[in-house]
């Protein structure tokens, strides 16, 4: 089961972005952005262990996130109309995390 230290990590991540913002937006307080900021630099240190892997362990680390967005908005009282709109947020906030990760496996495997 190689995917589930990304994925637990991921969801530790996230889970303590949103119980640091709540009853607020996930992404209106500074602990979501130190979080985030977390979760690029573990998708590089993941990539260095495996860089084979890279890619996929850096959607394991983001998946998470549209997991405890769900989670959170429907134990608010909103329903999941905003859903497809959170899909897209996780996919822009995982480019970065994205791309670190391909230029640190992209190192290992040429160093």
């Amino acid at each position: 089961m190689p995917w589930l230290p990304p994925f637990l990590i991921g969801l530790a991540l996230w889970s303590c972005a949103a119980w640091a913002a709540h009853p607020r937006e996930l992404w209106d307080v500074p602990a979501f952005w130190t979080v985030w900021g977390a979760a690029v630099l573990t998708t590089a240190v993941l990539a260095a262990l495996r860089p084979d892997q890279a890619l996929r362990q850096t959607a394991l680390v983001f998946l998470p996130l549209l997991l405890v967005l769900a989670v959170t908005g429907l134990a608010s009282g909103g329903g999941a109309g905003l859903l497809p709109l959170g899909l897209v947020a996780v996919l822009v906030l995982a480019l970065p995390a994205w791309a670190l990760a391909a230029v640190t496996a992209l190192l290992r495997r040429s160093g």
